[in-house]
């Protein structure tokens, strides 16, 4: 098995929060990391200055970005050992609040990006898994994936399909030395609420207000390592007990809540628009 320092990982979404804590934990770690953000001097003053670590300005829902980051990862490395699809936006609101643009945006870089990015690395990480006997995908999921419930219904549709996306990378490339995670934050103290509202911070000082109620982004960043020298291919909730939520999945409890949330979507609207007007004013 290939030692850490010897493994080439890229991170997408590296310039805060679940990215930037994951990129900070590999570089101690000794991996060598390629990183990337649609704002480069928020990324390099993050973590441009790790050690082993490169980064590249892109947006992961664009496809001219997608190829060139890959190809910068390729020319710099020459292989690559393992991805983290970490880059996500999240809206809080009613669907029929939703700005078509902004339905689109999500979908693009929240499963589109996913999925394209994980295909344009395929072979990559299938030869690495021929040469060096593994390779990973670790895909930022959500608790979400497992019950859908407003105001983050887009969001949760996305994260639900990245959830379908991963099952079925299992079963296509397991058997050839390719690991395949999910990691399902419940809420997590970040700046994806900010960010997909329109308001991304500019600085650290500038997130200081715009953060999300939720558990520290370390404690994300911990299990996505787990996951990169994991013997088998997991499926991890962040806290653990997040994983009932799978529960919302169960058709009793199911029928329920389309009863009771859908009483409440007033309130819901209510709730979601302070939500987000704390964090973007």
């Amino acid at each position: 098995m290939t030692a850490p320092e010897n493994r080439v990982v890229l991170v997408t979404g590296g310039s805060a929060g679940i990215g930037r804590s994951t990129v900070t934990r590999l570089a101690g770690e000794g991996y060598r990391v390629v990183t990337c953000a649609r704002g480069g001097d928020r990324l390099d003053e993050a973590v441009g200055s790790l050690p082993g670590v490169s980064t590249v300005v892109a947006d992961v829902a664009d496809a001219a970005d997608r190829a060139r980051l890959l190809e910068r990862v390729l020319a710099e490395h020459r292989s690559l050992d393992g991805i983290v699809l970490n880059a996500g936006l999240g809206w809080a609101g009613l669907l029929e609040d939703m700005p078509g643009e902004v339905v689109e945006g999500i979908v693009a870089l929240n499963l589109t990006g996913v999925i394209e990015l994980t295909r344009l690395a395929l072979p990559h990480l299938l030869t690495s898994a021929r040469e060096h006997g593994r390779a990973d995908v670790v895909a930022v999921s959500s608790a979400a994936a497992w019950s859908q419930v407003p105001p983050l219904t887009v969001y949760s549709a996305t994260k639900a399909g990245v959830h379908g996306f991963v099952k079925g990378l299992r079963r296509e490339v397991t058997a050839r030395g390719v690991r395949v995670h999910t990691v399902n934050p419940f809420f997590v103290e970040t700046e994806w609420l900010a960010r997909g509202h329109g308001h991304p911070p500019e600085s650290d000082a500038d997130a200081a207000g715009r953060l999300s109620r939720g558990i520290a982004p370390d404690r994300v960043g911990e299990q996505i390592a787990r996951c990169l020298d994991a013997r088998g291919s997991r499926t991890v909730a962040v806290p653990r007990w997040a994983g009932l939520a799978r529960l919302g999945e169960l058709p009793p409890i199911g029928r329920t809540l389309d009863r009771v949330l859908s009483a409440r979507s007033g309130g819901i609207r209510r709730l979601a628009a302070r939500s987000v007007e704390r964090r973007t004013r």
